[in-house]
């Protein structure tokens, strides 16, 4: 997915769905996003939300905002137990001025998981059974 800086406006937002999924103990996913922004930009954001199967955002799992540099950032996240879809949403920036974009996301499933909430993914590698998931 990417929202480059070039197309719509302020506040636009495109959103990657996972499909819907009961997500056991021990499950987390991982992703590469790339993340280019303006100082002064404080609108451009990637989050990721759980979306309940009553069709509503449940929960922020995070929120990244501000400039990540011209190279590729890695994120791993702990998911809650439960049934639910994730949402990554990309809110555009300032126009010309912010890009953002995300790969590489997998779904990492463990029996036994002691991680935080975020986490450095490189860190964590062969802790977990990575299953190819959206790309």
């Amino acid at each position: 997915m990417t929202v480059r800086s070039d197309v719509g406006h302020t506040g636009d937002q495109v959103t990657l769905w996972s499909p819907m999924e009961t997500f056991k103990r021990g499950s987390a996913v991982s992703f590469k996003y790339h993340m280019r922004t303006s100082d002064e930009d404080t609108t451009a954001a990637l989050t990721v939300y759980t979306y309940s199967q009553m069709h509503v955002y449940d929960r922020r799992l995070i929120e990244i905002r501000g400039n990540r540099g011209i190279s590729w950032q890695s994120a791993t996240l702990c998911l809650p137990v439960g049934t639910y879809q994730l949402a990554f949403v990309a809110t555009h920036g300032l126009q010309f001025l912010s890009d953002i974009a995300l790969s590489d996301v997998e779904l990492l499933t463990s029996d036994n998981t002691h991680c935080d909430s975020v986490y450095d993914a490189d860190s964590h590698r062969g802790k977990y059974h990575n299953q190819q998931w959206l790309k």
